[in-house]
């Protein structure tokens, strides 16, 4: 493209103080998006004073192509100083070098909810705009995967990045993710974009005026940044000087080379050559040079106006010349100006229209006159300063009520945008509007924006209620992102503000959330029964079921079964009166975790299977995702192995999708038990591994001590003894160490069957029944029992064996399964028949064992049957 074809934003600026420069033609324009919309430049006057830093750039590209290797540019500057028309240049050489260009700008206020730059970028590199609608973003997602710009997996992350409604499935899947899934899910595909694009072609990427981004878009531009080191990629970002975060280059391994390019004054030589594109006299041109003190953009406008001021003597800023350039307009488009300045930088004829009581508004005229550009599907000045000149000349009054309107225009459209307008409003309903617009941003999310948002509704909050409901949420996005000690002293300072009882309710509710998860068991019972008291003579349904269904979870760690289930079930009636699916939903998983805690495996498969059902019905994946799991275990426990390992895999599935690791080692140990049944070895192998990692992952002590277990188990069956104690051996001191309830029992069981000296095995099933007297987990009753009963078999120790069924039998005589009554009919055969007992009963006997055993998918404990029927057929 021919250099003529380009204008500097200062000289587009200069334009609009003097309207003197006419419009020139325009050649095909270098494919630069910015906001969400192609941008055209005017005709520009050659580039003066930056060619070092021009030809460093070009020679960035030129390696960049070359190598296939990224760099990083950041350029610094006042306002004005030419960064803008030095990122065009750069541009210009980069299309004519076959770089894909694209264009971003970040806005100091009146930006649309979300993430824009980012947004701009990604749609950028999948060739859609803002004029497009749903199906046509689906289409341009479609597209990129087949092109294989994507991966399949990355739908719900691209949703997210340009910004549209996730459908009724992905958005149960994306909402059962983890926060931290979420933000690296959007940057590694932001980056895997990039990466793939620059295969196809070599890629500028600029993002303008970082300075105003906020701590996401900064770190999402880290790690663009470290993306490009490896592919053809330059990242440009510009900044003021204040953009503190661009002081150094990022010193992270594997980032690209970096370059600084910090912008000053044009010296005297540069100013010159620049005035001589220009006609006015030497006389007026010196006065103009040193007023404009080395700045293009104020330069430029003080020489394509001087002839109009030359009589008035030279103006002493910028701002004054746009003024100037104001009072010539006509009243109505002065009027249209003004009013569009209140929207900040971006905004679209219909809000203008709005703001001015429906009048009509014709922004054509300011767009010839330079200053309005289109820009997508609406409208962007020409420079910030421009916007910030108009905006400065409103009255105080004028800004307030304007800024009113534009808060009821956005009312119904962006929750972000119109508590923004109240503040600058000065309105008192600001800071609810911010509580609003935050709630709305958290069920997106979008946490770090929703926690900014609380952060300035409690610097505007006067009233008492504001703030009481600003600190709840915000120790509610705070628990949800796992700062559980900022969590507590938000919901501290909301009880210490509160003034009515359900103030007090919910504050008492979110410290008792807090205290669970930290182990304050009886703090936590403490609150609740505070706020049970108020809820239940209030009349808030919702808020007793959520106090029941705590109380429940407080009951599991205590060991009350019995508490746990009552609770829960209170839980589920009242969310069935309040038609509060979520809390149904977790209510039904909260009776299945209480039922597996008593022993009654059938119930709780009952009652996870119609939590999941529920969920699945409304779409509330994250309560399904952690369900999903004990769906698995309890199938198995109840008898239904490939339906348990069928379920199992599911959840693994589910669970590496959204990055729930907590539901990922459950859904692994799961699997792991039904192809041990199954005696599927090497199937059974590929689980231990990944339990592990999740376990260390998580830092779960408990966890890794189960993943040896397993581990410990396989080694046992293949005959490495050695192997197999070192590891039930080290799975034992963790349970020691985190409390043997949980699984020290089923690990003796393990230990006993392991070895082979005598001392050791009385002790650990002696130590196990001790732990299973003082209270244990379900499972270690059905694990321990079982696998004692084998290491007596082993051992020919018929009444021992006799009695763990007996045992067996009693613990589950309240709710008899298929697994616990196949256990225990099989000991008593084999016992019979190891004791020298003979004839056709115990044959018959055998003989359905062993067909029951297939049945459940038993068929590990199966080959002690065949082999007994075996000897008695020799």
């Amino acid at each position: 493209m021919p250099e003529s074809a380009w204008r500097s934003l200062a000289d587009r600026v200069a334009c609009v103080a003097c309207g003197a420069l006419a419009l020139k033609g325009f050649d095909e324009p270098v494919s630069v998006w910015r906001l969400t919309g192609l941008r055209r430049a005017c005709a520009s006057r050659p580039i003066v004073g930056r060619g070092d830093e021009l030809r460093r750039c070009v020679a960035i590209l030129a390696s960049c192509r070359e190598t296939e290797k990224g760099h990083v540019v950041h350029i610094r500057g006042e306002p004005g100083i030419g960064k803008t028309r030095l990122v065009e240049e750069i541009q210009r050489e980069a299309s004519a070098m076959g770089f894909a260009c694209h264009d971003a700008l970040v806005l100091d206020f009146g930006s649309r909810a979300g993430r824009d730059a980012i947004r701009s970028l990604v749609r950028g590199l999948l060739a859609i705009d803002d004029t497009g609608n749903a199906h046509a973003y689906a289409t341009a997602v479609a597209r990129a995967i087949a092109d294989g710009l994507a991966d399949a997996d990355d739908t719900l992350f691209l949703n997210d990045l340009i910004d549209v409604p996730q459908p009724p499935d992905d958005r149960a899947v994306y909402e059962a993710m983890s926060n931290a899934m979420r933000v690296r899910g959007r940057q590694d595909v932001m980056n895997r974009l990039v990466e793939r694009a620059s295969r196809v072609q070599p890629r500028l990427i600029v993002v303008e005026d970082i300075h105003w981004a906020d701590p996401s878009t900064l770190q999402d531009l880290d790690e663009l940044g470290a993306t490009a080191a490896g592919c053809a990629a330059v990242l440009v970002l510009t900044t003021r000087p204040q953009g503190g975060s661009l002081d150094r280059p990022s010193d992270r391994a594997g980032s690209p080379p970096c370059s600084v390019f910090d912008l000053g004054p044009l010296n005297e030589d540069d100013a010159r050559r620049m005035a001589e594109s220009f006609s006015c006299a030497n006389e007026l041109a010196t006065r103009c040079i040193e007023r404009a003190a080395g700045n293009p953009l104020f330069l430029e406008q003080l020489l394509g106006n001087a002839e109009r001021t030359a009589d008035t003597g030279v103006p002493g800023s910028v701002q004054s010349l746009v003024q100037a350039r104001l009072d010539g307009l006509e009243p109505t488009e002065k009027m249209v100006l003004r009013a569009a300045s209140v929207f900040g930088q971006f905004f679209d004829k219909a809000a203008i229209s709005h703001v001015l009581d429906g009048a009509r508004v014709e922004l054509e005229p300011m767009v010839t006159g330079r200053l309005l550009r289109p820009q997508g599907s609406g409208f962007i000045f020409h420079h910030a300063l421009i916007r910030d000149a108009v905006y400065d000349g409103l009255l105080k009054s004028q800004r307030r009520e304007w800024h009113r309107r534009a808060a009821q225009w956005y009312a119904p459209r962006d929750a972000v945008l119109r508590a923004e307008h109240l503040d600058r409003a000065a309105d008192a309903e600001a800071a609810r509007a911010y509580c609003d617009a935050a709630r709305a941003q958290s069920a997106g999310y979008r946490y770090d924006l929703a926690l900014r948002l609380v952060g300035r509704g409690l610097e505007l909050a006067a009233a008492r209620a504001d703030r009481v409901a600003l600190e709840c949420l915000r120790g509610n996005i705070l628990h949800d992102v796992g700062d559980m000690s900022s969590a507590l002293g938000a919901f501290e300072t909301a009880l210490a503000s509160a003034g009515t009882d359900p103030e007090r309710c919910q504050a008492w509710i979110g410290r008792a959330t807090v205290k669970r998860v930290i182990d304050d068991l009886d703090g936590a019972w403490a609150d609740l029964d505070c706020a049970a008291a108020i809820a239940a003579a209030e009349g808030l349904v919702r808020d007793e079921a959520r106090i029941h269904f705590l109380r429940g979870n407080l009951c599991f760690p205590r060991g009350d079964s019995d508490g746990c289930v009552h609770e829960h079930e209170r839980s589920l009636a009242l969310a069935r009166e309040a038609r509060d699916y979520e809390q149904e939903a977790a209510a039904l998983g909260g009776i299945g975790d209480g039922e597996y805690l008593r022993g009654r495996m059938m119930s709780a498969h009952d009652a996870f299977s119609r939590c999941i059902e529920l969920c699945q019905r409304h779409g509330l994946g994250r309560i399904e995702v952690a369900n999903l799991p004990m769906r698995a275990i309890t199938a198995w426990f109840s008898g239904k192995t490939q339906q348990a390992l069928d379920t199992a895999l599911a959840s693994v599935a589910a669970a590496q999708k959204v990055g729930h690791l907590r539901a990922l080692a459950i859904a692994h140990h799961a699997a792991w038990h039904c192809l041990h049944d199954l005696a599927q070895w090497d199937r059974a192998w590929e689980h231990v591994g990944p339990a592990l990692q999740c376990a260390r992952e998580l830092k779960s002590r408990r966890f890794e001590g189960e993943a040896l277990g397993l581990r410990a188990e396989l080694h046992r069956v293949g005959n490495r003894r050695r192997e197999a104690l070192d590891d039930i051996e080290a799975a034992l001191v963790i349970s020691r160490e985190t409390g043997m309830a949980y699984l020290g029992a089923a690990y003796l069981g393990t230990l006993a069957r392991a070895t082979d000296d005598a001392v050791v095995f009385e002790r650990a099933l002696a130590e196990g029944e001790a732990v299973l007297a003082a209270g244990a987990v379900s499972h270690n009753h059905y694990l321990f029992r079982r696998d004692a009963i084998d290491a007596c078999l082993d051992r020919g120790l018929w009444d021992a064996a006799s009695a763990h069924a007996a045992a067996l039998e009693a613990y589950a005589r309240r709710e008899p399964s298929p697994f616990s009554a196949f256990v225990v009919a099989r000991a008593r055969a084999l016992v019979a028949v190891g004791s020298g007992a003979r004839g056709p009963v115990w044959v018959s006997e055998l003989r359905r064992l062993h067909e029951e055993g297939h049945k459940l998918g038993l068929l590990h404990a199966v080959r002690a049957i065949d082999t007994a029927l075996a000897d008695h057929a020799a």
